[in-house]
């Protein structure tokens, strides 16, 4: 299966944006000067040196980072974060998020379908083989976005976002086959319908106030949407 490419502005008539002036001035930081400070199992804990450019003044920054994965780079990516997007003729379009326990919040988390990226695995290849194991469908990606970071005061983890249209095999009713590793023994698949996403969600947290939680990326997107079809709508 081949990503496709997302169709240019010009072809969605999308006027020019004119964008801000970012004067980003290059900062430098000493690897001979990052400390190790601790790890676990799967994190290490690292202290980083940076010089602030108008001062010369030497800082140090505590990250989080994976300590399975590879140098990072600007645009390298450990994680695959999964839009998974039901189509059928005859209902609108439904959204498959899963939710399972969180233990450093210490309750349940509606999210997207996400993952690591296998060593020698593309991004392609790791967001179908999330989406398998943790949902139990297939699926076409659609697109796939430029690397974005998760918390960058906190951890130097970054992920692509895939955008996938789910491929429905199974007779209605029937429950798709997740392959759930051991740690993912809390996690469940829900489908929500795209259309009014943000008030399913403020709806589910108001049922559930002290066992479940909306992760950030879900509820940014959803509050991209409920946005878009209010402010940006009027006037028009």
């Amino acid at each position: 299966m081949s990503s496709q490419a997302e169709p240019s502005r010009s072809q969605l008539n999308v006027p020019s944006i004119n964008l801000p002036s970012l004067k980003l001035i290059p900062v430098k930081q000493s690897e001979e000067s990052s400390k190790h400070l601790g790890h676990g199992q799967w994190l290490e804990l690292d202290e980083i040196e940076y010089i602030v450019p108008h001062t010369n003044e030497k800082k140090g920054w505590e990250v989080c980072r994976r300590k399975k994965r590879s140098k990072p780079t600007s645009d390298a990516v450990d994680a695959v974060d999964l839009h998974a997007i039901i189509r059928s003729a005859a209902s609108p379009p439904t959204l498959v998020l899963v939710v399972q326990y969180r233990p450093p919040i210490n309750c349940y988390c509606v999210e997207f379908p996400s993952g690591l990226i296998d060593p020698d695995e593309t991004v392609e290849q790791a967001a179908l083989r999330e989406l398998r194991e943790e949902t139990g469908y297939t699926g076409i990606v659609k697109s796939i976005s430029d690397a974005v970071c998760y918390e960058p005061g906190i951890t130097d983890s970054k992920t692509k976002v895939v955008t996938v249209e789910i491929i429905e095999s199974s007779p209605p009713g029937k429950d798709e086959v997740q392959e759930l590793d051991d740690d993912e023994w809390s996690l469940h698949v829900i489908k929500v319908p795209l259309n009014n996403l943000f008030s399913t969600l403020t709806e589910l947290k108001a049922r559930n106030p002290s066992t479940l939680s909306i992760d950030s990326r879900l509820y940014a997107y959803a509050l991209g949407l409920h946005t878009a079809s209010t402010l940006l709508s009027i006037g028009q």
